[in-house]
């Protein structure tokens, strides 16, 4: 079944598409000035409309192409004749993101072709993302536990927070990276400053997804294990580092530190390949 999108609003064109088991992603270009009093919400809005009135009426929605019309997509009411009001296809809001950067879009469109290819792996192999993997990430072989399609998103940011930074300024940036981070965005840092910690710790509390930077790399037979364990098998955690495992208490150089905000920093600049 098809429902196309300029249906409800002819500013809109779909220049991609993306349907997964659980969610659609949709690449959509604004061709000219929307409406007076319409933003992307309402199209959205209607569009989610559209396909769980489509749900709802099954066979009888659809044309003989399988495209919903118009007045099928609106008319269907919410509340069935029992009083009972039907249930939604979709959850409530949606998550949008305006690509303004040069590459953006190309990057975005690599990510969705590959999209059914990773879930293919994820589901025929749940353990590859719990297993140790080497990499190079820039001038640096290292170590990966976890989800390491996680450095093929396109969304990436380093919480790296100077000393410079005065107590308003890091909440500001704090406030950032965690909205960051509920957007879908992946947070990457070595937690090295107590102040990172408290992102990162705050951001995996909260679910979301993140690339930690270890000092120690990981001892032969490594699992993860506690909420780490729980985070890379949801496919929320990778772990990197870029020195093989070693038993001692040392205590980190900041010539090691800056290293480790530099990867940080590479991981959120580089997609895997």
């Amino acid at each position: 079944m098809k429902i196309n999108i300029d249906l409800f609003c002819i500013s809109l064109d779909l220049h991609y598409l993306c349907i997964m088991p659980d969610h659609i992603h949709m690449i959509v270009r604004v061709t000219e000035d929307m409406p007076e009093g319409k933003h992307l919400g309402n199209v959205v809005a209607g569009f989610k409309g559209g396909c769980s009135r489509a749900w709802w009426r099954e066979e009888p929605c659809a044309d003989a192409q399988g495209v919903v019309t118009t007045a099928e997509a609106i008319t269907t009411p919410a509340v069935s004749s029992a009083g009972q009001r039907r249930p939604s296809l979709f959850e409530a809001g949606y998550n949008d993101q305006i690509l303004l950067e040069d590459g953006q879009l190309d990057n975005w469109i690599r990510y969705l072709d590959d999209n059914p290819r990773r879930l293919a792996i994820k589901r025929l192999h749940p353990d590859y993302f719990t297993t140790m993997h080497y990499l190079d990430i820039g001038e640096w072989h290292c170590q990966l536990v976890g989800n390491n399609f996680l450095l093929d998103m396109p969304d990436k940011v380093a919480v790296i927070v100077h000393n410079a930074y005065t107590d308003e300024e890091y909440a500001e940036y704090k406030r950032r990276w965690l909205a960051y981070g509920e957007a879908g965005g992946i947070l990457v840092s070595a937690a090295i400053a107590s102040r990172e910690k408290d992102v990162m710790r705050e951001a995996m509390d909260l679910g979301y997804r993140l690339i930690l930077v270890r000092e120690n790399g990981f001892p032969p037979l490594y699992k993860p294990s506690g909420e780490s364990f729980d985070a890379c098998s949801g496919g929320r955690l990778l772990q990197v580092s870029p020195w093989e495992y070693h038993m001692q208490r040392r205590t980190i150089t900041r010539e090691q530190c800056l290293m480790l905000n530099r990867l940080a920093e590479e991981i959120v600049n580089c997609q895997k390949h």
